[in-house]
């Protein structure tokens, strides 16, 4: 599955006079923190070349990865039109990309992501291309949930395995009070 076009661009242009070598590597860093399931602290994109990295490595399978979930449960639900989507663990709005791509009507998304490089990017990715409003807020997924107000698409995506095994079950279940209609949970395998 391609990426929309205007992602495409918008990732092109960011990679565009990215050294190779150091593309490599840290691609080489991000691969090896994923594999491992590290939970050491620090972000897996916590810096501006790691999120490069993930663009030009992990973007495109997990793009196709969310846009066929989201297939599937326009399958499973045809009636379901999400007006608002609630994204946890949001990564440079790879849901957020595909969710407007399968629902244009989507009118509102809140955006959680704890890594400040990464909403940068995904900010910078998504103004002026997505119709819907969007809010990228500052957030970790097992203590900053709170505040948030519910949404017809509740989604986490490729983000559980960074969360300590003791804190999923209360991630879950605030989740699930967070979705007014849907929760879509979106993992490797």
């Amino acid at each position: 599955m391609e990426l929309p076009a205007q992602l495409r661009q918008g990732v092109d242009s960011l990679l565009e006079k990215v050294p190779l070598a150091a593309l490599k590597q840290a691609a080489r860093t991000l691969s090896e923190r994923y594999r491992a399931e590290l939970r050491d602290g620090r972000l897996h994109m916590g810096e501006e070349m790691a999120v490069k990295a993930y663009l030009a490595t992990r973007l495109p399978a997990t793009y196709a990865a969310v846009r066929a979930s989201l297939d599937a449960l326009a399958d499973a639900r045809p009636d379901f039109q999400p007006r608002t989507l609630l994204d946890i663990g949001a990564g440079p709005g790879t849901m957020l990309w595909a969710t407007a791509d399968a629902w244009p009507e989507l009118g509102q998304a809140m955006l959680v992501e704890a890594s400040a490089a990464v909403r940068k990017v995904g900010q910078s990715l998504a103004a002026g291309t997505i119709a819907a409003r969007t809010e990228w807020v500052a957030g970790d997924a097992t203590i900053d949930l709170d505040s948030l107000k519910p949404a017809d698409l509740v989604s986490i995506a490729y983000v559980l395995d960074e969360v300590a095994p003791a804190s999923l079950p209360k991630l879950v279940d605030r989740l699930w009070q967070l979705t007014a209609e849907t929760l879509l949970v979106v993992e490797p395998g």
